[in-house]
């Protein structure tokens, strides 16, 4: 993927973004599980922060929080978990068929684990069991268009997780799974370095294609903005590195 200026500004906003709050930003988690057979399992995890205006400054909500909440707010907060998804994510099957997942959602923490601590941050977590249509040969997610926030995708297949997740912001498509040999369609675009940023970034300089926040524009010289852009992306890689192994 090419990396222009202002994919820069945006990832070096993103990656700022987590270090300015008391929480990071909130993401939409897809895991599917695949068996022989057909047999498949989907799994969607949302933050209920998503929900909020300005989720980057909305608090958890925690185990102790959910203890005194009402089970009518409780069932709102699962109605609104099924609407947002349908809003924000999408199931792809190759050849096309129709998939309409009828999540069953419950309070968990975060990776479908058991709330335990009065802090635990609460999670909504969406659980479906089905059987793919016959003759599914490959699956993927979309990224929707109206969301605002990114999802990630991870797969299991046979027991073993996939070794490629990736993460996709509003619009983009996943790669797609090949449902025989359990491994993507497409090679893994070359891992994002420091000294790759770097050299995207000196070729991204051009004064006509740095974005406003940046605070350049057509006569800019874009020097600022693209060492802002860089420190950006290379906190980004930490975070992101980070949170993967968490």
């Amino acid at each position: 993927m090419k990396i222009t200026a202002s994919s820069l500004c945006l990832l070096a906003v993103l990656a700022f973004a987590p270090f300015g709050m008391a929480h990071p930003l909130p993401d939409v988690a897809v895991r599917s599980n695949f068996e022989r057979g057909g047999e498949y399992l989907l799994q969607i995890e949302i933050d209920p922060r998503s929900f909020e205006p300005d989720p980057n400054v909305a608090p958890y909500l925690t185990h102790a929080d959910l203890g005194v909440t009402p089970a009518e707010q409780q069932e709102k907060l699962k109605t609104k978990a099924r609407e947002y998804v349908q809003r924000v994510v999408e199931v792809v099957l190759d050849p096309v068929a129709e998939l309409k997942p009828e999540l069953v959602w419950e309070f968990t923490a975060a990776e479908n684990a058991p709330l335990k601590q009065p802090e635990d941050p609460v999670m909504l977590t969406g659980t479906w069991r089905t059987k793919l249509p016959e003759g599914t040969t490959g699956y993927s997610i979309k990224a929707l268009p109206a969301g605002t926030l990114s999802v990630l995708y991870h797969n299991t297949a046979l027991g073993k997780k996939v070794e490629r997740f990736q993460i996709l912001f509003p619009g983009e498509t996943s790669y797609v799974l090949d449902l025989k040999t359990f491994t993507p369609r497409t090679k893994a675009p070359p891992p994002i370095t420091a000294e790759s940023v770097d050299a995207a970034a000196i070729t991204a300089g051009a004064p006509d294609t740095m974005c406003a926040l940046c605070g350049t524009g057509s006569k800019g010289t874009g020097t600022l903005a693209t060492l802002i852009s860089v420190a950006g992306i290379v906190a980004l890689i930490a975070w992101l590195r980070k949170k993967k192994e968490a």
